[in-house]
């Protein structure tokens, strides 16, 4: 496997964070335009939501698929599958906005995410492989590169959607999601590498370490995709209620913008230090940050010093775990069923922990988003509680 690590390094890492990028941004899009996109279909919060956890779903479903096809038919073949695939589907959206119809938008969503949930369980399977002495390291380089585009997304999503229409940002981010398949094709060739024997779904849930590790991952996905589609909207209309609707929407898009800038760095550390002091220890960390930040935007009385807390201490804590939970999960898996295993992971975190964004929007319609995002600190809670009995394993120097 050291092939792909040798002859390409970070050249191909960095092209793997750059599709990192493109497959976060497509469901990044939403996030900030979801007054917009309720108003343009005749919907309301709870009727999003819903998409949003069927698509999350998939998504997750996807990786179950992702993991064991990269196996079988290489890593780059099956990224170059769902760049291609998941960045056609966003030309849907097209006919979601001339028709109004949420029908058509959950088509298109969905379409997206049956393609994009290959992704995650692959290019980690393949990072893990390749860079074995520092593949927490690695893992937050990939990590830098997918947050460094996803950056700007909210904030060139809203400048879209203001000249062009909603539906015009995703049919740009599925643009580019094309054009990078088109580099993947001519950069990874002749690189491909695959293992004699994959392993298979029902093998790696016999890996008892993994247990503590999906558990841990659930609760993460819980709070993550509830943040992840309602944070912007929460700070419009709850912690932003006297600006003017399209001001407040410009400053919420620009605070998730924010998140994202932290996290940047935040890869990049968390994966440096789960190489030198273990990902348990740093696990432990950011859970505690994770927690802090969300109190901090329910429970400071002024308001933009809630949410700049939120933004640096969510921002360092969410993205320095990503590393170090990829790393140890790498960690505790056998190379011939990594991919499976990381198909597992990703399922339970994107495809399980996305129920939080349906229940969230029902107790954000009948209760308001406070109570939606005091929903979300428990299940922060409850993660940080399950980071003490993580298993402890370093990286072979």
């Amino acid at each position: 496997m050291g092939k792909l690590a040798e002859e390409s390094g970070i050249k191909h890492l960095v092209l793997l964070g750059a599709a990192h990028s493109s497959n976060h941004s497509l469901f990044l899009i939403a996030s900030p335009l979801l007054t917009v996109i309720t108003a343009s279909l005749n919907v309301n919060l709870a009727d999003i939501g819903l998409v949003a956890t069927i698509a999350s779903l998939i998504y997750g479903v996807g990786s179950l698929v992702g993991g064991p096809l990269g196996d079988r038919i290489g890593e780059v073949r099956t990224i170059i599958i769902s760049l291609t695939f998941s960045g056609l589907a966003t030309f849907i959206m097209l006919a979601a906005g001339l028709t109004s119809t949420i029908y058509i938008y959950a088509l298109s969503l969905i379409t997206m995410a049956v393609f994009a949930g290959l992704y995650h369980p692959t290019a980690n399977s393949l990072i893990s492989k390749a860079f074995r002495t520092k593949v927490s390291e690695s893992m937050g380089i990939h990590g830098v590169g997918g947050t460094i585009g996803s950056v700007l997304t909210p904030t060139i999503a809203w400048l879209i959607s203001v000249t062009f229409g909603w539906q015009w940002a995703f049919v740009v981010f599925g643009i580019l999601c094309v054009a990078l398949a088109l580099i993947f094709i001519k950069s990874f060739k002749g690189t491909e590498v695959r293992d004699s024997a994959s392993g298979s779904i029902l093998d790696v849930l016999k890996i008892r370490e993994l247990w503590v590790l999906l558990t841990f991952n659930v609760a993460i996905g819980l709070f993550m995709k509830g943040v992840e589609l309602y944070f912007p909207t929460y700070v419009k209309t709850n912690r932003l209620p006297g600006m003017n609707p399209q001001d407040a929407l410009m400053w919420s898009s620009i605070a998730y913008t924010l998140v994202l800038a932290v996290g940047v760095p935040a890869q990049w550390i968390g994966g440096r230090y789960a190489d030198r002091i273990s990902s348990k220890k740093v696990l432990i960390a950011t859970s505690t940050g994770i927690c802090i930040s969300l109190l901090s935007i329910l429970l400071v009385p002024i308001y933009t010093l809630g949410i700049a807390l939120f933004i640096v201490l969510y921002g360092l804590s969410f993205y320095a775990h990503q590393p170090a939970l990829n790393s140890l999960t790498g960690l505790v898996s056998p190379q011939n069923q990594r991919g499976a295993v990381f198909g597992i992971f990703f399922f339970t975190s994107f495809g399980i922990g996305s129920l939080s964004q349906v229940i969230a929007g029902y107790i954000g319609n009948a209760y308001g988003l406070d109570a939606a995002f005091w929903l979300l600190a428990i299940f922060a809670l409850i993660a940080l509680m399950l980071s003490f009995f993580l298993p402890r394993k370093k990286p072979d120097k």
